[in-house]
């Protein structure tokens, strides 16, 4: 069956709450004043707070943000007007889709600040005569913060990761950042490959002689 016949209309509300409570991603449903209404069980792990408790609270409160300690609240202060996820949600509401949207947060996890690294992307959906939004929040952190004296070889440029393991510079990108590396060759290089490749023939048309 071709996957454009398939007959979605015939999927009840079963299958859609099957559907919330299994995806992999932190999931958020918001509604037009940036208030949680429900979070899959992803979300609830990731964000270590239950359905319950989500209720009703703003993200910056859920996601444990310190700017949501202040005294304006999430949403309310100055570092708020550049949030990624506030911004997602409210060009969700004018009727945008918005597709990974990377941010920077200062949170608190598990009893510890740290700086989360999200990948956010938020679609407005309409639901009982209610504007909502669905948000997907995606963790990267582990694989896009490069910080801190980064030791590398000044000879061959291998650089030494966190257990003292040396590895290509083209390695430790890819496996420290969403980076995709493809190789080319830059202007000076190619000129010395040139030039390379012309003393070469010279020699080899001297030694002919």
């Amino acid at each position: 069956m071709q996957g454009s016949e398939y007959p979605w209309s015939k999927l009840d509300g079963n299958f859609a709450t099957f559907l919330l409570k299994t995806l992999p991603l932190s999931l958020m449903i918001v509604n037009d004043e940036t208030k949680v209404e429900v979070i899959n069980e992803a979300a609830q792990i990731f964000f270590n707070i239950s359905n319950e408790e989500a209720y009703l609270r703003k993200c910056g409160d859920i996601l444990k943000c310190i700017n949501a300690d202040s005294v304006e609240g999430c949403g309310g202060c100055v570092v708020c007007s550049k949030c990624i996820l506030r911004k997602s949600i409210v060009e969700a509401l004018n009727g945008k889709i918005v597709s990974r949207n990377k941010g920077t947060f200062h949170v608190i996890h598990k009893g510890e600040a740290k700086v989360m690294t999200l990948l956010v992307t938020a679609a407005p959906i309409y639901y009982e005569k209610n504007n909502l939004v669905i948000v997907i929040a995606e963790d990267i952190s582990l694989i896009t913060q490069l910080q801190g004296l980064i030791p590398i070889c000044s000879v061959c440029h291998c650089i030494s990761d966190e257990k003292g393991e040396w590895m290509a510079l083209e390695k430790y990108l890819m496996k420290h950042s969403e980076a995709e590396l493809t190789h080319d060759i830059c202007p000076v290089c190619s000129e010395k490959m040139r030039l390379r490749h012309v003393l070469s023939k010279q020699s080899s048309i001297k030694i002919t002689k």
